[in-house]
């Protein structure tokens, strides 16, 4: 148990050291009906830690019995911030297919402008359809300190769901406060494809998640 907490309290500290924490929070807001959205609408965290930066989806979160997401597009906010310098606003915006261990099988990739606390889309001419387990994530390939720096919130999750990679191989959580991951700004709109009839919860899970603030 005790090497668990010192792993924990490591991996915590590297994300911490990557971050910088903005000096008045701002609120983006909750999801939609056809968003999927861990966060919690309101940024408080700046990070360029990792070269891969994103998060995890499972559509049942969202819907439970739902097989995956017909994708119209990822998102992606960013925030540009005078003592944390970009040295590049391009990356790479990815979707793939995998579960929470890591990304598997790709599904596009898009090189995209990063721009300052506003939305960033890729989105896909055709829908594309994604399995249950999925990933949106940024790739910092074209940086050389892991730039453009992505925004996260302030709440960990009951799951973790934002991780980052400097080797595509092991994906840490990323870690603020307590044990658990907070999460990054990425999000994924679509219509959610059910195995079994039903609608969507009007709550999302951003907006579950911000009740616990």
């Amino acid at each position: 148990m005790r090497k668990v907490l010192i792993v924990l309290a490591i991996i915590a500290a590297v994300a911490f050291a990557n971050s910088f924490r903005l000096e008045n929070p701002v609120f983006i807001g909750g999801g939609t009906d056809d968003k999927l959205q861990y966060d919690d609408g309101s940024s408080h965290w700046l990070t360029w830690g990792g070269l891969y930066r994103g998060v995890w989806f499972d559509t049942q979160d969202f819907l439970p019995g739902s097989n995956g997401l017909e994708c119209d597009n990822t998102e992606y906010w960013f925030y540009h911030h005078a003592e944390r310098p970009w040295d590049t606003s391009d990356f790479y915006a990815e979707l793939w297919n995998g579960g929470a261990s890591a990304p598997i099988a790709e599904l596009d990739k898009a090189t995209l402008t990063a721009t300052h606390n506003s939305a960033v889309y890729s989105n896909y001419a055709t829908a594309i359809d994604t399995e249950q387990n999925f990933w949106a994530f940024v790739n910092t390939e074209m940086s050389a300190g892991g730039w453009p720096s992505l925004l996260g919130d302030n709440t960990p999750n009951t799951t973790d769901h934002s991780f980052f990679s400097d080797d595509f191989i092991v994906w840490e959580p990323w870690i603020i406060t307590g044990s658990v991951a907070s999460d990054y700004f990425v999000m994924a709109s679509g219509t959610i494809i059910p195995d079994t009839t039903g609608a969507l919860d009007a709550a999302s899970w951003g907006t579950i998640k911000g009740l616990y603030r």
